[in-house]
């Protein structure tokens, strides 16, 4: 995924970072996974303030197929790369409930809108605008590893002064 504050270009320094034994990851800020990609630890712990990319998370990580099939048709349209389409997409988006669809336009609105920005309005609503780049690229092996990685790990929608209070409760 594109996703702004990606921490990709900082992995090799976070993993020196790291203890030898590498037990248990816990990532408040997971965006898009570069650290949790990038390293190695037994099991995972993910958290980050999105419901949606949270969402994308859990459901690639148990129905990796299913969610690949289902978001082809959207990627590979030959209306894919339009404003128009692009912005049926969005407001689809922002009027669906079901949580599979909204993982697959969400993952189509990541790829295909502005810097790969995630935003929302004052009504909850994803407003990024159409980004307008010339070709684009469906993420299937990605995908696959993601959810291949993903089965060590469990993924929470959590803000962070809820996390450190928990964590202090739990000393």
């Amino acid at each position: 995924m594109k996703w702004a504050g990606g921490k990709f270009r900082l992995t090799d320094d976070i993993n020196k970072a790291f203890p030898k034994k590498k037990q248990c990851l816990i990532e408040p800020f997971v965006g898009a996974g570069a650290v949790f990609l990038n390293s190695n630890f037994e099991r995972y712990i993910l958290a980050d303030i999105n419901p949606d990319l949270i969402n994308l998370f859990n459901i690639v990580k148990d129905n990796v197929d299913q969610y690949i099939d289902a978001c082809k048709p959207i990627f590979f349209s030959p209306h894919a790369n339009t404003p128009e389409y692009y912005y049926a997409k969005r407001q689809q988006f922002n009027e669906s409930r079901d949580p599979f669809e909204r993982s697959v336009i969400f993952l189509y609105l990541n790829r295909f809108g502005f810097n790969g920005l995630c935003r929302y309005n004052s009504k909850n609503e994803f407003n990024v605008p159409f980004g307008d780049y010339k070709t684009h690229y469906f993420p299937e092996d990605e995908l696959r590893y993601f959810a291949y990685k993903a089965q060590s790990a469990v993924f929470y929608v959590v803000i962070l002064n809820k996390l450190l209070n928990w964590r202090i409760k739990h000393r």
